[in-house]
């Protein structure tokens, strides 16, 4: 688990320190890799090499705020409700009517009436994303709820912040990090997809979905545009896959 999260951070560190949004050069667009333009220019001249860097770390660290968010929110909302049958059944129904509508569906809806930016952008992608999370918790202090730990710590008249910090907490975090994982994923993806479509960040910052988008139409000419951005997109979904997988073979 720490490489993963080592790895993320250094590619934070290093998107933000070399990426960025270009400068447009139409006297050199178009390029193939040179050694002033590692992965060659786009329509409008601009750097492939920096705006790759600063569009992943910038979808990732969008991704791990929202999934922070997401976690956060899942667990309070599952640790409130959870004593009580009738809030259960309140939140889960709320949470089911949320989940009935497909995610990229309601993400469309939202932005259509607000103006693209970051803020829009996390509005729309916060929205469902911490139904899974409370699934997960509620689920989870179902099975730890006759715990003999816990119960002996009731009986000892430990306070909920004890139980909570101290053994509830510890015991979740294996599944939420999974969950968490995929989070990071669906994000990255759905950031990528809604700047393709010209709904995410604005066409001049530096957006893996708006790189692809804009390449659409230099496939033969300049096809370093899909190449890069297609790869970045693949590798870090490939990357939070396996990260899921190795903690569910570590749970087990």
């Amino acid at each position: 688990m720490k490489r993963f999260w080592i790895a993320a951070a250094l590619f934070l560190v290093m998107g933000f320190a070399l990426g960025g949004d270009g400068a447009v050069d139409l006297l050199h667009r178009l390029e193939g890799p040179t050694p002033a333009h590692l992965f060659g220019t786009d329509e409008l001249g601009r750097d492939l090499f920096t705006r790759w860097w600063l569009g992943g770390a910038r979808a990732l660290s969008l991704a791990f705020g929202l999934t922070v968010l997401h976690l956060v929110a899942g667990v309070l909302g599952a640790l409130l409700v959870h004593p009580s049958p009738w809030l259960r059944r309140v939140l889960l129904a709320f949470a089911d009517t949320l989940a009935s509508i497909p995610s990229l569906l309601l993400c469309l809806f939202l932005l259509a009436f607000l103006r693209p930016g970051y803020g829009a952008l996390i509005l729309a992608l916060a929205i469902g994303g911490w139904i899974p999370y409370a699934r997960l918790s509620l689920s989870q202090l179902d099975a730890l709820k006759l715990d003999p730990s816990l119960q002996q710590a009731r009986l000892m008249a430990a306070g909920w912040p004890h139980l909570w910090l101290r053994h509830l907490l510890p015991r979740l975090w294996p599944i939420l990090a999974a969950q968490g994982a995929v989070g990071i994923g669906a994000v990255v993806l759905a950031e990528g997809g809604l700047s393709f479509l010209g709904l995410g960040l604005p066409p001049e910052r530096a957006s893996w979905g708006a790189m692809l988008a804009a390449g659409r139409g230099f496939l033969l000419v300049s096809p370093w545009q899909l190449i890069w951005p297609s790869f970045g997109l693949l590798a870090m979904l490939l990357a939070t896959e396996s990260r899921r997988s190795r903690t569910r073979e570590g749970d087990a």
